[in-house]
């Protein structure tokens, strides 16, 4: 009986390193489901000239405050792929003379893509449609105009936990004419969100 028991535990032993390593070779690190976050960027909308190629001017710097919210299916182990879409007040505005021009809300939507490098780490990029609304005031005017066109973003995400993350991000908007100016928007920010 006890040479029994002992075969019977010698084999178990034996099992259990490739039992464990079968389950550890299904463990997905794509992080897939419904996630939304906020949202804490430095913006830089800027004007380039018509005439010369390569003249950027700022319209200014500022801080802008909104949200994210995005869909990711995991299309292997360690990639997801789904739809986003973000809205940002923004906080800039210009003003010499009187003249004050300023940038209003920024919406942003498209595609995202992530790729796990870890079970914490992930770098993604999304590339979308843009779009940011503007106004001119003084010398008793008050119009409004929006801009929009393409928009993408690199980041890396690092998560804290089965559902939190934190995101660190920079991109790049092209939103055409405003006022029949060519108009961009440059950004740099973090983020705090979760994944259910």
């Amino acid at each position: 009986m006890k040479k029994l028991i002992l075969a019977t535990a010698l084999g178990a032993a034996m099992a259990s390193p490739a039992f464990a390593q079968e389950e550890t070779g299904n463990t997905s690190m794509a992080r897939d489901g419904f996630r939304i976050e906020a949202r804490a960027t430095y913006e830089t909308p800027t004007v380039s000239s018509i005439e010369e190629e390569g003249d950027v001017f700022k319209i200014g710097s500022a801080f802008a405050f909104g949200g994210e919210a995005g869909y990711d299916f995991a299309v292997s182990d360690t990639v997801v792929v789904g739809p986003y879409a973000q809205y940002e007040f923004s906080t800039v505005e210009s003003c010499e003379e009187g003249l004050c021009l300023s940038a209003d809300g920024y919406l942003e939507a498209g595609l995202h893509v992530g790729l796990a490098t870890s079970i914490d780490g992930q770098f993604y990029g999304k590339v979308g449609y843009a779009e940011q609304d503007y106004t001119f005031e003084g010398a008793g005017l008050d119009v409004s105009d929006k801009g929009s066109g393409f928009a993408f973003a690199l980041g890396y995400e690092h998560s804290f936990g089965a559902n939190f993350y934190g995101r660190v991000e920079g991109g790049y908007a092209d939103l055409g004419e405003v006022f029949t100016i060519n108009t961009q928007r440059r950004h740099f920010g973090v983020a705090l969100g979760a994944r259910f």
